[in-house]
């Protein structure tokens, strides 16, 4: 295992309080119906994959299939979980410590790039779609899990919690249109399912189940 280690602005002092309580905080969540749902979208995952925000972790047990593993991780408090984590698996995993917005990882390196509740976090998210984009293989595609800005009244709640949560939620925009960024981007993006669990909070429902994958580049005429 390698790890690649940076100095990174996230290390505040309420980013490592959320690091080191995440686990705790989402164990309910976990138990309940975070494991069937990473089992289904990563058990049968082949090939090369990069995780970005990978945390700590814990998808790493449900890679079962793959041939290789990148996870990315900015947060100093994560990744020393994550690095732990990664020496319990039996994949050769490499933890990089980057940001969304500036992956130092080669054009064309991967089938598959996996996030689950970072594109809510990231601060530039068009540069980090861009990122994912260009590590893709041709024909590869984005798997992810994650919330989206919710319509009608509890979508308007959002836009005024959105500032406070931030703060508080190591940076997570509660109020993200997700899917429609990803559609701007030339993703072409097809949800396999809409997840509200119970109980559900207002800053983060519902989550999305889906895929994208990177529409061609129009043609650039002399």
């Amino acid at each position: 295992m390698t790890t690649t280690t940076e100095r990174n602005p996230l290390d505040s002092r309420s980013g490592r309080l959320f690091a080191r309580y995440y686990d705790a905080i989402t164990a309910r969540a976990e138990e309940k119906w975070g494991r069937p749902l990473r089992t289904l979208m990563f058990g049968e995952l082949t090939g090369d994959i990069l995780e970005v925000g990978a945390g700590s972790g814990a998808n790493l047990p449900y890679f079962t299939k793959a041939d290789s593993l990148v996870a990315v991780e900015p947060a100093s408090e994560m990744r020393v979980k994550l690095a732990r984590k990664a020496g319990e698996v039996p994949l050769d995993v490499e933890v990089v410590d980057a940001w969304a917005e500036r992956l130092p990882l080669p054009d064309d390196a991967f089938d598959t790039v996996v996030c689950t509740l970072v594109l809510c976090t990231v601060t530039d998210l068009p540069a980090a779609l861009e990122e994912i984009r260009r590590v893709l293989k041709p024909g590869g595609r984005l798997v992810f899990f994650e919330h989206v800005r919710s319509p009608g009244a509890v979508g308007l709640l959002q836009d005024v919690l959105a500032p406070l949560w931030r703060r508080v939620a190591g940076g997570c925009h509660a109020n993200r249109r997700l899917l429609t960024a990803l559609r701007d981007a030339g993703y072409r993006v097809r949800v396999h399912e809409v997840v509200r669990p119970w109980p559900r909070y207002p800053t983060n429902t519902p989550y999305v189940r889906a895929t994208a994958e990177p529409l061609p580049r129009p043609a650039v005429r002399a």
